[in-house]
């Protein structure tokens, strides 16, 4: 289609209408050649008027296209510009105003993937409300926190999750002007403790228009602090079970004399009873300390170590605790299995595990130790036949001074430690270990140690 510039039409319409007037005057002097030329003069005329106006329909048109393209969010919207005149200058400036706006969003998408990835990587929950409670925008902690699914946005919180701690924490932090912190228990299939914190979100008008809560998971610490708490108690017990029978007995020596031998000798090995326990239990919390330092691994002394020879000496060591209380120990160990371990402390889980099967094992059961390779690892397996343990007690049966049967535990002389060494072992080696049992039917304990290659590699890597 071919452009007409706008200057020029306005010339030739006016040079049209000009043209018409005097051929009107003519024709009113009823000059009869030119009433043909009058008709052409008023009808080029008309259609010159017509095709400017239409021209500045089309520029109007345009234009409007432009903005409704920006306003869409379609940028650059791309028009063809009128050739002159307001509308040239109009479509000139919508052009800038074109690149300016696409700079800014592009700017904007920029520092918005910024900040959602730094969002992203505090690894607390964030989760912005209106003062409805409607929730405007979460990040993925949040929504994994929360059980966040599908499309929550501006949906209600109480909609979406059923979290009665939060719920109420939000009300509370709305009525106090967006300021609080507190701790809440987040409800799911492991219950976690949440450190919540709030911030008001101002608006326009300067009063509050949301509230931005910061979710802090402190499962973990509030864990380990009570472990913390449990084991300063739990070793405060035990060592004044001891100390307090040795010294009634003590006194007890004192008050009586020394002129009943029978009695005196029967004081004595309660003594001597009581401070053998006192002993195990100062060697355990050494040993357990020790293992549980950052350097360990670095302070022990590795060996390429055949595991037979190791299950043999156990089996020897623990013989006649088996068959006294008539219990079969059976041990079965393929030669040429090897582990890169320390051999005293391997020998001393092995012992702690087998110790614990017969104490607990019925007259005329059967413990059953096995060592053999599985995949990448070598695997040490311990089997009784006794009362076993109830599923809610095995998550926690490694920690220290944990009992299941805490009455019965220290009957048998046990000091609470001995799976807790156990696990932290098999931990400085680079392995792991894990029980499995069924109340009435026994409990099977594995420890799992890397091949001897493998584990050289690892351990002399990470020192």
């Amino acid at each position: 289609m071919i452009t007409v510039p706008t200057p020029v039409l306005r010339t030739l319409s006016w040079a049209m209408l000009v043209a018409a007037g005097s051929l009107s005057i003519a024709a009113l002097a009823d000059i009869a050649p030119v009433r043909p030329l009058l008709a052409s003069a008023l009808a080029c005329g008309t259609a010159t008027i017509v095709l400017r106006h239409a021209i500045r329909a089309r520029d109007l048109r345009m234009i409007e296209t432009a903005l409704d393209a920006m306003a869409e969010g379609r940028l650059p919207a791309r028009f063809e510009r009128p050739q002159g005149g307001q509308a040239f200058r109009v479509s000139r400036a919508l052009g800038r105003a074109q690149r300016d706006v696409s700079t800014t969003i592009s700017r904007l998408t920029v520092e918005r993937d910024e900040l959602q990835a730094i969002l992203e990587a505090l690894g607390n929950g964030l989760i912005a409300l209106d003062r409805e409670q409607r929730i405007r925008s979460a990040n993925r902690i949040a929504e994994q926190l929360l059980g966040l699914t599908g499309d929550y946005r501006g949906r209600l919180l109480q909609q979406v999750t059923r979290q009665p701690d939060l719920s109420r924490f939000v009300s509370e932090a709305l009525a106090a002007n967006g300021h609080l912190s507190a701790e809440i228990r987040l409800e799911g299939i492991e219950n976690l403790v949440m450190q919540a914190a709030s911030e008001p979100l101002p608006g326009g008008d300067g009063r509050i228009d949301g509230l931005l809560v910061v979710l802090d998971d402190i499962t973990r610490l509030k864990r380990l602090e009570s472990m913390r708490t449990d084991f300063a108690a739990n070793v405060s017990h035990e060592l004044r079970t001891p100390i307090t029978n040795i010294k009634g007995y003590v006194e007890t020596l004192q008050q009586i004399g020394y002129d009943d031998p029978p009695q005196i000798g029967h004081f004595i090995e309660i003594i001597h009873r009581n401070t053998r326990r006192l002993s195990m239990l100062v060697e355990d919390l050494l040993s357990l300390a020790s293992l549980e330092q950052v350097d360990a691994r670095t302070g022990l002394e590795f060996e390429d170590l055949e595991l037979s020879p190791v299950l043999a000496a156990v089996q020897g060591e623990l013989g006649d605790a088996a068959r006294a209380k008539q219990v079969e120990l059976s041990v079965s160990c393929s030669p040429g299995i090897h582990a890169f371990a320390n051999g005293t402390l391997i020998h001393q889980a092995v012992t702690n595990l087998v110790s614990n099967a017969i104490k607990y094992s019925p007259t005329g059961s059967c413990v059953e130790v096995t060592g053999r390779l599985a995949g990448e690892v070598v695997e040490i397996e311990v089997v009784d036949n006794g009362p076993g343990i109830p599923a809610k007690h095995l998550p926690r049966i490694f920690e220290r001074f944990y009992r299941v049967d805490k009455a019965r535990s220290r009957e048998l002389g046990g000091t609470g430690l001995g799976l807790a060494l156990v696990k932290h072992i098999a931990l400085a080696h680079g392995g792991a270990v894990d029980a499995q049992s069924v109340v009435g039917k026994g409990s099977r304990f594995t420890i799992r140690l890397p091949l001897a290659d493998t584990g050289k590699s690892l351990l002399l890597g990470d020192s």
